[in-house]
């Protein structure tokens, strides 16, 4: 029950009831959520509480609100092998996922001065940020630091909604050698929060991800923040020798 005591506001406290009967099974997919007159008269609060706290779980990919039918729990089951080497859209692509990538920061040769964390930092890199959206919903943010002599020009090509890796494997002949990851949760500034539709406070999976290519070792750094709670990501292990 919801504790009118509580810090937390209620509508938060009722988001976290409703999200944690979802994963319980108790709302299976598909079913119907009570009515916001219900769940009003139920919890002895105002519709307007119930609504900011249906708001959340909206947005959260957790509910879709039918028109004339009602509010039903989505289905939760596609999982895409995000953490391969092949790229963002072919692991889209791969699951028969249409996703859509919408640039953010323009592709730009910078000085890389403010992160001391990037293997750019000290020397100038091609920038560019972008989100991926499937159905119209935030589920992916990336930001990309490429090696500014090995890919020479591709300022001048447009990136919009096309693969990166295709782009450097056909215009630049390469493919990488290697690559390392690091996985870690964050929570983000108000301001990228909202481009993934989500709350500065809540918990987003966080990877960082550096490609080598032959002549020139981390040519490719990149951050992802991930929605793990609209899609589970996978990664494709190797168990060759």
């Amino acid at each position: 029950m919801l504790n009118l005591h509580s810090p937390v506001p209620l509508y938060h406290q009722l988001a976290d009831i409703l999200m944690d009967r979802i994963r319980s099974g108790e709302y299976a997919p598909g079913d119907v959520i009570p009515s916001e007159t219900s769940m009003a008269k139920h919890y002895g609060i105002g519709r307007p509480t119930v609504r900011q706290a249906m708001e959340i779980l909206v947005r959260k990919g957790l509910v879709i609100r039918k028109r004339g039918a009602g509010t039903f729990v989505k289905h939760q089951d596609r999982q895409v092998d995000l953490f391969s080497f092949a790229g963002t859209s072919r692991a889209f692509s791969e699951k028969g996922i249409k996703a859509e990538s919408k640039t953010i920061d323009p592709i730009r040769l910078d000085p890389c001065i403010e992160d001391k964390s990037n293997p750019f930092y000290g020397q100038p890199a091609f920038f560019f940020s972008r989100l991926t959206l499937v159905d119209e919903d935030p589920i992916l943010f990336e930001e990309f630091c490429l090696h500014a002599r090995l890919f020479s020009g591709i300022d001048k090509i447009n990136l919009e909604n096309r693969s990166l890796s295709q782009i450097i494997c056909e215009k630049y002949y390469l493919k990488p050698g290697r690559g390392s990851q690091s996985f870690k949760i964050v929570q983000l500034p108000a301001g990228l929060a909202q481009l993934l539709a989500i709350e500065p406070c809540d918990p987003i999976l966080e990877v960082q991800r550096s490609l080598d290519f032959p002549g020139a070792n981390q040519a490719v750094f990149s951050r992802l923040y991930c929605r793990t709670d609209r899609f589970a990501f996978s990664q494709t292990i190797s168990l060759e020798s």
